[in-house]
């Protein structure tokens, strides 16, 4: 069963064409919430059913700046939405701007993702249609 959503996972990240996307494609195989470690870029992903899967492809230690900067995410944000980094890129960006880890909300009406670093968070919507 681990293995199906693991293989599952992966299919919806390699069939996306964008964030919104991805999160409609996560939803549909029942992903409530993931959250990303941005020093190790480990995920956990949180199922309806309470089952859990890690996601520990690439392990690299990143060092995160001292204080959340939400200009700076919003801008690595931007820059990732609009294809001009790739995800390791993005994520060294994030890194760079204080985030430390960062949680998507699947589930609800209020869908989300909170990034999340010393002394303060950054929050966007995340437009799904369903």
């Amino acid at each position: 069963m681990m293995m199906e959503l693991y293989y599952e996972i992966q299919k919806a990240y390699k069939s996306a064409r964008n964030y919104p996307d991805l999160a409609k494609s996560l939803i549909g195989i029942g992903i409530q919430s993931y959250t990303v470690d941005v020093v190790t870029g480990i995920i956990l992903y949180r199922f309806v059913e309470g089952i859990n899967v890690i996601h520990a492809d690439e392990v690299k230690s990143r060092q995160i700046a001292i204080r959340l900067d939400e200009r700076l995410t919003s801008q690595a944000i931007r820059s990732n939405q609009q294809g001009l980094t790739t995800y390791p890129q993005f994520m060294d960006e994030i890194a760079k701007a204080g985030v430390r880890f960062y949680e998507a909300t699947l589930n609800g009406s209020n869908k989300r993702v909170t990034y999340i670093g010393a002394h303060g968070q950054y929050e966007e919507t995340i437009p799904v249609q369903q």
